[in-house]
């Protein structure tokens, strides 16, 4: 067998492996055992593209009034219709297309992510090409992509295959096609706004090596800006021409700046370790920045350790993760000069092989030091200068982070097989033990965990059916024209099953409804004790949540638990819910001490809820008009 048939055959091996784990990844999602992350995603993306796409005003005017949540919202706060996802929850039923958009992600991951690699980074035709390609495709593609924003991160490396493809003048229609629908099925404010910012100064700095101007490159750069600012045309239209007569709740955005510059330099930190845990996970604190550090360290050597050398490099690889070591080095408070350091260093100096990892790391780092920045309280009055920065989270620049993290690992493994004996059998118990850390970090599971629950769990369907059935009955007037407000247990929940609520999570809504909500939890919320919460509701506020014992104030999270049975006190104001117009309330407790406004109309019980429904008596009330 030639060598040109060895390689053929170790690439669909490596592909057939690849496929196999792949499945195993997303056999959750066709198991008939969907157990998925709550927290930023079935309380909140979920309902809002359901009611969205069930409202009748998908392109109705930015002015519309969507009256399910927080006694109704403009249009132009729910997005745009160009988006795919949209067309998903249209054409199906949620849960269906919550499993289409998994799907979709991950595939478009995986390719992207193979096409990336096996064209620009690995060198082809090598008898190890295809091993780092798809242990970097592999590791890439079971990332924890977060499904709300679509295939925002997860087509970073197919985006840039293609821009590359484009400026080396390997495109083809496709390519163009590409740029074309890419827009419809991600999102410009979640990274591209960054990337698009990034693929321009690349492309002025490969004008200014080459002394000449890649008109093909720019140009696709610049369809590609055009398209995503065509498709949010919404949201620009509020940001430039204001928001359709409301002052947005974003204005008053102050919860995410750091004090000190100590406390930025530790944000720093954090954000090269962990990255963004529910938008921009890239798993890399455990094994993936540990491995870099010992490639670039033996990068230094120029000659290929000697089997027993390879051999007890190996060994310590492995003992320091058995003793947990690098816990202890990562959280050093020098980990992050000393990296910057070294990876200068490392492209300094001359004769020097694989000074890519160099670039990387440091690009990482100032990334992160950069959107740390952006969150130093220091800095706060370019904000207050500039409106726009308020209203953006700027912070977000350092998403691209897993793209880079997939080439880093591809590129220490190539180090390492370089440089060291043993290294194949090594690489595969590396992939396997990412990839086992993958599924334990993966949003979807197979039983029910915390902060992982079932649609059915999580939204009650038959307990909401008897609610609603009551609720009319009680009431003697049509479901939508009740307002409902919740306690103990998100608003998404009532949403979802087609209630109307006065309270709810949203990203962008009028300022003057944040006002009044929040008389609601006076005087709850100035508690002392509730410091951090008040900071987060004053401060942020995209939660419009009453706090009760099951909430956690930092992240305005509910849990239930399921040994309390003990009626529980109401932490509300209730002439504050009177005036914003609630006729009932929907509680996961039995409530004590509940003021005369309230009266018990009934209890239910599902999988996970525990629901109790009081009715509010209120002698008059002031529904709030946009």
């Amino acid at each position: 067998m030639n060598s040109l048939n060895k390689i053929l055959l170790c690439k669909r091996f490596w592909l057939f492996v690849s496929t196999i784990f792949m499945l195993i990844y997303l056999y959750p999602l066709v198991s008939g055992h969907l157990y998925t992350v709550v927290y930023d995603n079935l309380d909140s993306n979920v309902v809002w593209t359901k009611i969205l796409a069930h409202s009748g005003k998908i392109f109705a005017p930015n002015d519309t009034i969507i009256p399910n949540m927080m006694s109704g919202l403009p249009r132009s706060t729910y997005g745009s219709e160009f988006n795919l996802i949209l067309w998903l929850y249209y054409f199906f039923e949620p849960q269906t297309a919550y499993i289409i958009n998994e799907f979709l992600i991950h595939i478009i991951a995986f390719i992207g992510a193979y096409l990336l690699l096996s064209n620009y980074i690995v060198p082809k035709n090598k008898h190890f090409s295809y091993i780092l390609i798809f242990t970097g495709t592999l590791y890439f593609a079971t990332l924890p992509f977060w499904s709300g924003s679509g295939a925002s991160i997860a087509s970073l490396p197919l985006t840039t295959y293609i821009l590359l493809d484009i400026k080396n003048n390997n495109d083809t229609k496709w390519h163009w096609i590409y740029i074309v629908l890419l827009p419809l099925y991600s999102s410009l404010v979640f990274v591209y706004m960054f990337y698009i910012v990034y693929a321009g100064i690349y492309w002025l700095y490969d004008s200014i090596k080459h002394q000449k101007i890649n008109y093909k490159l720019i140009g696709a750069i610049f369809l590609l800006g055009t398209l995503f600012l065509l498709k949010e045309y919404r949201l620009i239209y509020s940001m430039l021409l204001g928001s359709n007569g409301f002052i947005s709740h974003r204005v008053e955005f102050d919860i995410f700046f750091t004090e000190t510059l100590w406390e930025t330099y530790r944000l720093t930190l954090v954000k090269f370790l962990e990255g963004h845990a529910q938008h921009a996970n890239g798993l890399q604190e455990t094994y993936l920045i540990p491995l870099s550090i010992v490639a670039l360290t033996i990068s230094f050597y120029p000659k290929r350790f000697s089997k027993y050398f390879s051999l007890g490099i190996w060994v310590a690889i492995l003992l320091s993760f058995y003793f947990n070591i690098w816990s202890s080095i990562l959280i050093n408070r020098y980990i992050l000069p000393i990296l910057l350091i070294v990876s200068i260093i490392k492209i300094i100096l001359p004769n020097q092989k694989y000074k890519e990892i160099g670039y990387l790391i440091i690009t990482l780092i100032v990334l992160c030091a950069i959107a740390s920045l952006a969150q130093y309280k220091g800095l706060h009055w370019i904000t207050d200068n500039i409106h726009l920065l308020k209203s953006l989270n700027i912070t977000r620049l350092y998403f691209i982070e897993p793209l880079l993290l997939m080439i880093l690992f591809v590129i220490s493994l190539k180090i390492f097989i370089k440089k060291l004996n043993f290294s194949y059998v090594s690489i595969l118990l590396i992939i396997s033990v990412q990839y086992i850390f993958a599924l334990e970090q993966s949003f979807y599971k197979l039983s029910s965990q915390t902060n992982h629950l079932s649609f059915q769990e999580y939204y009650a369907p038959k307990s909401f059916t008897n609610i609603k059935q009551d609720i009319t009955k009680d009431a003697h007037k049509d479901i939508h024209k009740v307002k409902v407000i919740n306690y103990g247990l998100e608003p998404a929940v009532a949403l979802y099953n087609g209630l109307y609520t006065i309270d709810g999570y949203s990203p962008n809504y009028p300022l003057s409804y944040k006002k009044r909500f929040r008389k609601i939890l006076v005087p709850f919320i100035d508690s002392p004790m509730l410091k951090n919460s008040k900071k987060m509701f004053d401060k942020w506020g995209n939660k419009l949540y009453i706090l009760s014992i099951t909430s956690l104030p930092e992240t305005y999270r509910f849990y239930i638990d399921a040994n309390i049975s003990a009626q529980v006190p109401f932490n509300a104001n209730i002439n504050a819910i009177c005036d914003i117009g609630t006729d009932y309330i929907i509680s996961a407790y039995q409530l004590k001490n509940t003021p005369k406004e309230l009266t018990l109309i009934s209890h239910y019980k599902d999988e996970f809820w525990k629901l109790w429904v009081y009715r509010v008596t209120c002698s008059s009330t002031e529904v709030p008009i946009f």
